[in-house]
């Protein structure tokens, strides 16, 4: 039996990187899925690849910053697949925005409404749905750069700090009430977003510089981080809550 046989799963930036290879993992796990994006074609693909293995999903473009869209999104999903028991939050954005004196408040806020926002937001909206559904799980994607800083990187490196300590507020409320509330802290992965990020550089030997603090001596695979998603959304976490599990190659350990 699969880990999430039965079970409806709501990941958000699911259209590309970590949150399409946590979507195409839960539904391997026999969750069925919304795709969630910004991006509706992105979206409608993940989709797309899910049903083509078998599994069950629908697209779903949503604004995760938006608290009407959100909401909608969340009816949505209860409404095209039934339930809700899984909320995974992958969308995020890394924004070079510099230290406190150069990041614009454009930036700061824009890095605040996605990566922190969005997480309050399905919450508000879709912890009443998991509640409906007899509890569940979510599971946020956080970063190694909660618990330690990049230079440059101000709004990045706070909003993923209050990830942690909203994951663990949202496991201590909700631990009685049969939802349990985890992060997952990646250190850098490969995927598009890095690479847009990279630009026009040498792409392959800024990776190899990103890597050379990870003991494992590479970055993250997307399905990598999905493994760890899969397994804190599953009854094998069933007393597993307010988790900050790194995925993060050894990063935080050296």
């Amino acid at each position: 039996m699969r880990g999430l046989d039965g079970k409806v799963a709501f990941v958000t930036g699911a259209g590309s990187g970590i949150g399409r290879a946590c979507a195409l993992r839960l539904a391997e796990e026999g969750a069925a899925v919304a795709a969630v994006d910004i991006r509706r074609p992105a979206a409608e693909e993940t989709a797309k690849t899910i049903e083509a293995a078998g599994g069950t999903a629908v697209a779903v473009e949503c604004d995760v910053a938006s608290g009407e869209q959100v909401a909608s999104a969340v009816a949505q999903t209860v409404e095209s697949l039934g339930a809700l028991n899984v909320i995974v939050n992958a969308a995020g954005i890394l924004a070079a925005e510099g230290d406190v004196v150069a990041c614009s408040e454009d930036d700061w806020d824009r890095v605040m409404a996605i990566n922190v926002k969005s997480i309050y937001l399905t919450g508000k909206h879709g912890v009443p749905a998991i509640l409906a559904a007899g509890g569940g799980a979510i599971v946020n994607i956080a970063s190694v750069f909660g618990f330690t800083a990049l230079p440059d990187e101000c709004a990045y490196d706070a909003s993923k700090g209050a990830v942690l300590n909203l994951t663990r507020h949202m496991a201590v409320q909700y631990a009685t009430s049969g939802i349990r509330v985890n992060a997952i802290c990646p250190s850098d992965c490969d995927t598009p977003l890095l690479n847009a990020l990279l630009g026009d550089s040498d792409i392959e030997a800024e990776k190899a510089k990103l890597a050379e603090p990870i003991p494992m001596g590479r970055l993250a695979k997307p399905e990598e981080i999905a493994a760890g998603v899969a397994f804190l959304s599953s009854a094998d976490a069933g007393f597993v809550t307010g988790v900050a599990l790194p995925v993060d190659g050894g990063f935080l350990a050296r």
